[in-house]
C-alpha cells in the first residue's frame, strides 16, 4: 500500500470563482491559489481536447464526526497531490484506488461509446455516464446535475476523472471511479467516448476492515470546501 504519511487532509480555502488562475510557486502561494490547479488542467494542443478535470465526491448522511469515506477521500486527495504533472492521469488515479486495503467484490470494465452532440453537452454527458456507473440513484441522490455543474465551470472537458465513495449504507463504502475520454467522432457533432469504470466495496461490518480502515485513515479529516471535492446527502 502507498505511504499516507500526513496526519491531516489539506485544509486551506479554496475560492471557486477563479477556476482558470495559473499555479503560483513559493510560500505566498499557499492556500487558495495553491490548490486551485491540482484537478484540472487546460490542454491547448488539441482543440478537441479543452479541458481535463478531476471530482472526488463524498455521499453520506450527516454525522457529528468524519464518515470513514471522508477520511479515505482525504487521504487519495493529499496522495494524488504530490504528483503535480500525472496528477490527473487516469491510471494514477486507478492505482490510488486499488491501494485503499480490504476491497471486496472488486470489478473493473471499459468501453466506448459512440454519441452525437454538440460540444456544450460534453459536460453533461459525462456527468450523466459517471452518475449511471456509480449507481447513484440507489442511495436516493442525483448525482448527475451536481457532477454537471461542476464540470461546467471549466469550459468544455473532454477528459475526466470522477472518484465517488457511497456511505449511505451504514455497513459499506461503495468506491467507484470513471475515468472519461471524448474524441472527435469524425462527423460534425461526433464524439466517442471512452470510459474506464472501477467499482468495489469495503465491508465495514468486518471488525478486521473496519479496524485496517481506522488505521490507515483515521488520521484524516474531511476534505476541505473545494472545486474538485462535493459532498452530497442520501
Amino acid at each position: 500500500m502507498i505511504g499516507l504519511e500526513s496526519s491531516s487532509a489539506p485544509t486551506d480555502g479554496v475560492n471557486s470563482k477563479e477556476p482558470r488562475q495559473r499555479h503560483r510557486s513559493g510560500p505566498a502561494a499557499r492556500g487558495a491559489d495553491e490548490l486551485r490547479p491540482r484537478f484540472y488542467n487546460k490542454a491547448t494542443m488539441n482543440p478537441i481536447a479543452e479541458t481535463t478535470a478531476g471530482l472526488f465526491l463524498v455521499i453520506g448522511a450527516q454525522s457529528s464526526g468524519p464518515l470513514e469515506a471522508e477520511r479515505i477521500c482525504s487521504a487519495l486527495i493529499q496522495k494524488l497531490s504530490e504528483g503535480s504533472i500525472l496528477n490527473l492521469d487516469p491510471s494514477t488515479w486507478q492505482n490510488a484506488m486499488q491501494m485503499v486495503p480490504n476491497q471486496v467484490e472488486a470489478a473493473t470494465a471499459s468501453k466506448t461509446q459512440n454519441r452525437t452532440m454538440a460540444v456544450a453537452d460534453l459536460p453533461s454527458t459525462l456527468a450523466s455516464i459517471c452518475a449511471d456507473a456509480a449507481d447513484g440513484d440507489k442511495a436516493g441522490v442525483d448525482l448527475a446535475k451536481p457532477i454537471s455543474v461542476y464540470l461546467s465551470r471549466y469550459g468544455d472537458p473532454t477528459a475526466f476523472n470522477c472518484f465517488m465513495l457511497d456511505k449511505s449504507d451504514s455497513a459499506k463504502i461503495h468506491l467507484s471511479l470513471t475515468c472519461l475520454a471524448a474524441f472527435d467522432g469524425g462527423s460534425p457533432g461526433s464524439f466517442a467516448v471512452t470510459s474506464t469504470l472501477l467499482k468495489a466495496c469495503l465491508n465495514l461490518s468486518n471488525k478486521d476492515t473496519q479496524s485496517t480502515i481506522a488505521q490507515v485513515f483515521g488520521r484524516f479529516g474531511p476534505p476541505s470546501d473545494s472545486p474538485y471535492y462535493l459532498r452530497v446527502l442520501p
